[in-house]
């Protein structure tokens, strides 16, 4: 058995590898050649939560066991925090432990970045709104999906800004202009694109219809039903709303309440499967908001493991062991 170490996912899986394993887990979501169950949640104390997300896919089972704990803000420790078990689909041998803190980031990341890559590759800024740990792993999906040269930043604990910035010049060898704002309103007005990247349970946006014309904003940190990042007026004027999984219709706030309150209809909501696969032709109209929001499954976490059990394996990299 291989166990994976967070510094082994990091020299494993670039963004550019990771968002090609993303691109790969969405033709197999599109065609439905795997097997998902729901993911089970569980309370743990006020808004931390336990989270067990199995699937059955490619030739492997993966299960990936994570906690997202908020409470996590004012502590060392990060707010999400995982392993990700692989066994063989052939013979059920277990294979491989893998640090799942980091595959998680990197793969939110990269899955931010197949929808920039998609939907504004020649953006020159981009806004970032919540300075966690995952939120190191959207600006470098967005160096390697996007022209990126500013970035803008906030955080509402601002003593969080320096160590976030030092941590990604550290991890990064782009040079980016970095400058931390106090008002949200002047980030989204200098951005191309707005990332949200927040557990938060109300939105971190301003409820302004006007600020969003023209702007790529993509969601990452709610994932639960009484979550929220995304006000309403976000919604004026969207063509499409464009998600990751349908299972978020169900899961997440953000993709719930649109519908149920009718500031997007059914219709408009888009599949990423859908629009790569070329299933459903959208044309985006970049006088609007564009919108994205990922919940993100249990497919891409299987992909991403078997991807970077295989590539360790040929590498020599981890530590094996027997159980």
């Amino acid at each position: 058995m291989l166990l994976l170490s967070g510094e082994d996912v990091q020299r494993l899986l670039p963004m550019n590898e990771a968002m090609g394993v993303i691109k790969e887990a969405y033709r197999i979501y599109a065609k439905k050649d795997y097997q998902m169950p729901e993911r089970i949640f569980a309370k743990v104390k006020e808004d931390d939560r336990y989270l067990l997300m199995p699937c059955l896919a490619d030739d492997c089972i993966s299960l990936k066991v994570v906690v997202s704990y908020p409470s996590n803000q004012n502590r060392e420790s990060p707010v999400t925090q995982g392993v990700v078990l692989v066994n063989d689909l052939e013979t059920g041998d277990p294979l491989a432990v893998v640090n799942g803190t980091v595959l998680t980031a990197i793969k939110t990341g990269a899955v931010s970045g197949v929808a920039m890559e998609i939907f504004r590759h020649d953006a020159e800024s981009v806004g970032l709104v919540g300075t966690g740990y995952q939120g190191i792993y959207q600006l470098m999906a967005a160096c390697s999906a996007t022209s990126v040269k500013k970035v803008y930043l906030y955080n509402r604990t601002r003593e969080k800004l320096k160590p976030f910035i030092e941590e990604f010049r550290r991890l990064s060898s782009r040079e980016l202009e970095i400058i931390s704002v106090e008002d949200v309103q002047e980030l989204i007005r200098k951005s191309d694109i707005i990332i949200t990247a927040t557990t938060s349970l109300t939105p971190v946006l301003p409820n302004v219809p006007s600020l969003y014309k023209g702007k790529v904003v993509i969601g990452v940190g709610s994932y639960d039903h009484d979550m929220r990042e995304f006000p309403r007026a976000l919604f004026e004027g969207v063509d499409y709303y464009y998600i990751d999984s349908e299972q978020g219709k169900v899961e997440c706030g953000d993709i719930i309440d649109p519908l149920k309150n009718g500031w997007v209809k059914d219709e408009q909501v888009i599949l990423m499967s859908d629009l790569l696969e070329q299933k459903k032709k959208v044309e985006a109209d970049r006088t609007r908001p564009i919108v994205f929001k990922t919940v993100s499954m249990a497919l891409f976490d299987a992909c991403v493991a078997n991807y970077l059990y295989k590539k360790a394996k040929k590498l020599g990299v981890g530590f094996s062991y027997r159980i």
